[in-house]
């Protein structure tokens, strides 16, 4: 029910704005007329326009509201796929405005376009948004953002909020829906609504936690080669509610990173005290995480983020699978649901024994609640255990009460995707299935 008032409280807009569209585009649609006609669409795709872009405010803005009933992740994806209809409706606009103009003042299409921006107020600035846009998703296509570096591509992000200042000049001026004083109102309250939870989750938030907590770097463990974890501390930390399983967007105030922010997992039960988070080497960023902070570092953090948490479970027995540093939040999970009386079982893939993270504690752990724990290593030719992949084989071998168990799986993308078919070709629902893919936004 919460998810449903979560989506009709975004998707409610959309009739809205075509009711006040209706009101005076209705005629020009209907009226018989080709130029007249594509006007009133031009002007239904400019509103829609607005309002997915705005939409993109609010799925990047972190809002909790929204996050915990989808998760970062999911609202990532919806992020990513609202951009795409967005540019659709900011092409068609234009596009269509300036075949119908000049159809009616018999004009070529580069003619008509020149006469809309040297005589219509605010057009060339809603030119400059349009090229911002289109270039903004661009870098966003799959190919081109792997080659960029995060940062890179975050700042270049950043230019959305200029383009969407610079396209609202000419809307409310040019717009032949706003005649009606009611519209002008709704739309300024869009607007507000849009600007004001970015501004207050993604921005006052964070600070109004660092000022309140005060936020710096205890210490730094090396826990493999290829794991780091890094201990937060700061005032009054009791009153920050933390669950194992999520995560938290890191910036180190230092003269080295403080332009950077990077999501690291929560990777044991918080104590109130002290706040651990493990982060692997994947980047430029954390490759060289250790040798760029230092005890005393002041932090700004943003969460806790994400709904890949105990809350979900409904059943008391339940089978962990992790791969590489996939550890990170089940580590966490995992002693939570042990001392809450639970029945786990640990899968841990990695593709040597020396990648396992946490192996230590793991194996105490275990020696102390006498749990399930299952380490499967795909290329160590001196490793005595489990030896290849987490298939299905394998799960149904070391799981054989899977049917009674509720899964929760993190890792490599690929291998998530892959234990996921697994265990539905085992029988498993998937509503027993959690996982959380995320990337930051």
């Amino acid at each position: 029910m919460k998810k449903f008032l979560a989506i009709a409280a975004i998707a409610i807009h959309i009739p809205i704005i075509i009711y006040f569209w209706q009101i005076d585009s209705w005629q020009l649609l209907t009226s018989g007329q080709t130029n007249l006609a594509l006007i009133a669409l031009a002007r239904i795709f400019g509103l829609l326009a607005v309002y997915f872009v705005l939409s993109q405010l609010i799925f990047i803005g972190r809002v909790k509201w929204l996050e915990k009933q989808f998760g970062l992740d999911k609202l990532s994806i919806w992020h990513h796929l609202n951009g795409f209809f967005a540019l659709l409706f900011i092409l068609a606009h234009p596009f269509l405005l300036i075949i119908a103009y000049g159809g009616l003042n018999n004009l070529g299409f580069f003619s008509q376009t020149m006469d809309l921006i040297k005589n219509y107020p605010d057009v060339w600035q809603a030119v400059i948004a349009v090229l911002i846009f289109v270039s903004i998703v661009t870098l966003s296509v799959n190919f081109i953002r792997r080659h960029l570096k995060y940062e890179k591509w975050y700042f270049l992000h950043l230019l959305t909020y200029v383009a969407i200042l610079l396209a609202f000049g000419h809307q409310l001026k040019l717009g032949g829906d706003f005649h009606n004083r009611l519209f002008v109102y709704y739309w300024y309250l869009l607007y507000a609504l849009a600007f004001g939870q970015l501004i207050w989750y993604r921005f006052l938030t964070p600070l109004y936690n660092f000022f309140t907590h005060r936020f710096y770097l205890a210490q730094t463990v090396q826990e493999n080669a290829g794991a780091l974890s890094c201990y937060i501390k700061g005032q009054d930390m009791q009153t920050l509610k933390v669950q194992p399983g999520q995560f938290m967007i890191v910036r180190f105030l230092n003269k080295k990173l403080w332009w950077q922010q990077h999501p690291f997992s929560v990777s044991a039960p918080y104590d109130g005290q002290t706040l651990r988070l493990t982060v692997k080497p994947l980047g430029d960023f954390t490759s060289t995480l250790k040798d760029n902070v230092s005890a005393g570092d002041k932090i700004l953090l943003d969460g806790p983020h994400g709904v890949f948490t105990l809350k979900q479970a409904t059943k008391d027995k339940l089978l962990f699978i992790a791969g590489g540093v996939g550890i990170t939040p089940i580590r966490a999970m995992l002693e939570q649901a042990l001392q809450a009386g639970q029945e786990p079982v640990l899968l841990y893939g990695n593709r040597t024994a020396s990648d396992i993270i946490f192996k230590d504690e793991l194996d105490q752990l275990k020696q102390n609640h006498q749990f399930g724990l299952h380490y499967i290593v795909s290329d160590d030719s001196g490793w005595s255990g489990e030896q290849g992949q987490i298939d299905k084989e394998r799960i149904r071998r070391l799981v054989p009460d899977l049917n009674n168990r509720e899964v929760y799986l993190c890792g490599p993308v690929a291998m998530m995707k892959a234990v996921r078919k697994y265990l539905l070709e085992l029988g498993l629902p998937k509503k027993l299935i959690h996982f959380e893919k995320f990337s930051l936004g």
